[in-house]
């Protein structure tokens, strides 16, 4: 369907619309907090198990019946199964129980998975072990028997609690089943006992997360309440478009024909003035009023735009579609339309609307800031650069191509180049709190803490509503200073400001699990979910929180793994 990198919907929140940051502490992966940083690349092999001393002299774990063997099978020696077992000594039964255990190995690696069961059955019955266990859930999986692989590895784990073959077994079987929760505990606790060290591990717990995600968001989007998220977002989103600032005064100076028409201008002046919750209300009343065709285009665009910033995809398009069948050379809403395609992750049809709109207007801002946009997450930055520019040569004042050109410049090495960018941007948008935010970043990455804070404070100066800057001096805070109460307690200054700024409780709960506040952490991840916008970010969300409640599950049952692992972040 497209080629949008993965990492696309781990890193779009209300700031992407602007300018992707460079100092955010959202992870692109499931246990970067919790990774040893001298860890040596991740190997493909599964390590030897090592077992625990007298674990099998003493277990009295109940095995599960297989059939016994029919008398006529020449291939079972009889002397593996001696009547009077009770007449054997310890050391002839762990003999006895070792020589069909090989036997089984012979059958199975014969394929003939039956009879290697019923070999390692009798081991067990001989001389109950961890490894005769889980070798027989081996050839039930073989079997597609997958409730007797869960059985005889838990019968393993219960025999040598951190035996990592019976645990990464029973996960593969309870993915098996859709079990996936279970998988996910089993998956995670494997990674940790592994030390982070087994690609293919860490794969399965990324797979697993994933399908939970999807599966777990289908109930909570049927249940969501659509409602307009953070103003914030808002604010950026509207901003982003020249309609805001260019086109409105002049829309509000045509002379409206039908009481739709009235409301609909009425919309207008509420973006204008950002009182959106009603402009939202204004518009969807002047659509049910009836709008005369010179203002129906663009009611159905308005109403898209505040279906979009709801998170309703499905709405935006079909009013979308509808501006254009009224007016196919609006470059405005074919650029939302680009957006409503990006945000499903079909970039190549984001691309083919933003082609068109430069068949209708090849000198419109607004088309090369927001493909420009589309380029700059797909990291075809010098592409990304290229329309900024363009952007700007056509119209300077827009402050965000400003902004989004600094990071490019940036983010290709070009620091002189970003430097000055962003210093002419401080001088002609003196008013700009986003300027402040993103220099700010920028100079966080460089290590320049100090003039970073300078900027943080100067943007909470101009606007101490917006929920940026507390994101991001509680990032300066942890990478300068190393305080993390100090970090959090900015977080929740964010969440605060702007209850709904779902990035504040991700940025929170990523320095929750960093000081071993999992419960917490898995706390506001469900705080995330309830005002995440979009089915990719809930999905995103929902693998976040269960992820934390995994980590919960294994600092629960072996925390001396957990916390060797802490010990070597140090």
């Amino acid at each position: 369907m497209s080629d949008v990198p993965e990492t696309f919907f781990w890193t779009r929140h209300w700031k992407s619309i602007l300018a992707i940051g460079t100092a955010t502490l959202v992870a692109t992966g499931i246990f970067v907090a919790l990774r040893p940083k001298s860890s040596p690349p991740p190997a493909k092999k599964t390590q030897k198990r090592v077992k625990p001393k007298a674990a099998t002299a003493t277990a009295t774990a109940t095995p599960t019946p297989v059939s016994p063997p029919p008398a006529d099978r020449p291939k079972y020696p009889a002397h593996l199964f001696p009547e009077d077992l009770k007449s054997l000594r310890p050391e002839d039964r762990a003999r006895l129980a070792k020589e069909a255990k090989d036997l089984g190995n012979t059958f199975y690696s014969k394929r003939m998975y039956a009879d290697a069961a019923a070999l390692y059955s009798q081991a067990i019955v001989l001389r109950p072990d961890a490894v005769y266990f889980s070798n027989r859930a081996a050839c039930f999986a073989n079997l597609n028997d997958y409730e007797k692989v869960v059985e005889d590895c838990t019968e393993a784990l219960t025999l040598d609690p951190k035996y990592v073959k019976a645990m990464n077994r029973r996960a593969g079987a309870y993915e098996a089943l859709n079990r996936l929760n279970d998988a996910l505990n089993d998956f995670t606790s494997v990674c940790f006992l592994e030390e982070f060290k087994n690609q293919n591990t860490m794969d399965a717990t990324d797979r697993v997360l994933k399908e939970i995600g999807k599966q777990k968001s289908v109930a909570v989007i049927k249940s969501k309440q659509i409602r307009l998220p953070s103003e914030a977002f808002i604010l950026a989103y509207m901003d982003s478009f020249r309609q805001t600032s260019v086109h409105i005064p002049i829309l509000l100076g045509f002379e409206p024909k039908t009481e739709g028409d009235k409301k609909l201008q009425s919309s207008l002046a509420h973006i204008r003035d950002r009182q959106y919750s009603l402009a939202a209300e204004e518009c969807e009343e002047s659509v049910r009023l009836g709008l005369s065709k010179q203002f129906a285009g663009l009611g159905y665009n308005i109403r898209g735009t505040f279906s979009f910033l709801k998170g309703d995809a499905s709405a935006a398009l079909e009013d979308f579609n509808k501006a254009v069948e009224v007016d196919e050379h609006n470059v405005n809403t074919l650029i939302k339309r680009a957006s409503v395609f990006m945000e499903r992750g079909d970039l190549e049809r984001a691309v083919e609307e933003f082609n068109r709109a430069e068949q209708v207007n090849p000198e419109d801002p607004d088309l090369f800031y927001h493909r420009g946009q589309v380029r700059f997450l797909t990291n075809d930055l010098v592409g990304a650069a290229e329309d900024y520019e363009k952007a700007l040569s056509l119209d300077n004042t827009m402050v965000y191509a400003n902004i989004q050109l600094a990071v490019a410049q940036y983010k290709l090495g070009n620091l002189g180049d970003s430097d000055v960018t962003f210093t002419k941007a401080l001088r002609r948008f003196k008013n700009s709190p986003e300027v402040c935010n993103y220099y700010g970043e920028i100079l966080v990455d460089q290590g320049k803490f100090e003039e970073a804070e300078g900027m943080f404070e100067k943007a909470l100066q101009l606007d101490s509503k917006s929920p940026l800057p507390y994101i991001n001096k509680a990032i300066l805070q942890l990478q300068w200073k190393k305080d993390y109460d100090g970090a959090i307690a900015l977080c929740k200054e964010a969440i605060n400001v702007d209850p709904l700024c779902d990035i504040a409780f991700v940025q929170l709960a990523q320095l929750q699990l960093q000081q071993n506040k999992i419960e917490d952490a898995v706390q506001t991840w469900d705080q995330a979910i309830a005002i995440t916008r979009t089915e990719p970010e809930i999905i995103t969300a929902i693998s976040c929180r269960e992820a934390a409640a995994a980590q919960l599950y294994t600092q629960t049952h072996y925390p001396d793994v957990v916390e060797s692992i802490r010990s070597k972040m140090v």
